[in-house]
């Protein structure tokens, strides 16, 4: 009888996986994130999971939010900073992780929960 062929796999080397772009998206995606997506200091997507056009909408608005939660902060006390911010609605949950050299959002689409 025959044995069936083996299988091999090819193990990448960790310089070719670092920049995977499945292993960005698993990353997230094991925690229940639904968009990823990551910009610059100014606001500009670098890199997200979302169309272009989604990841520049999600990009303007979120981006005068951080800057406008990191004013009102400053405001009340100089010495503090905004480094994480978290926003819950109805239907999704948005946390946005700021720092000097980006800006970091991860939406979440909520489960519907049984009344």
């Amino acid at each position: 009888m025959a044995q069936p062929p083996r299988r091999t796999t090819k193990i990448q080397s960790a310089r070719t996986r670092a920049y995977d772009d499945d292993a960005f998206v698993h990353n997230f995606a094991v925690r229940g994130a639904r968009e990823i997506i990551v910009m610059d200091p100014n606001g500009r997507p670098m890199r997200s999971t979302v169309s272009q056009r989604r990841s520049y909408a999600y990009a303007s608005h979120l981006h005068a939010l951080a800057i406008m939660a990191r004013n009102v902060v400053r405001d009340l006390d100089p010495a503090n900073d905004v480094t994480f911010m978290r926003l819950r609605s109805n239907r999704q949950e948005v946390h946005i992780s700021i720092t000097q050299e980006f800006i970091l959002v991860v939406i979440q689409r909520l489960k519907k929960q049984k009344e």
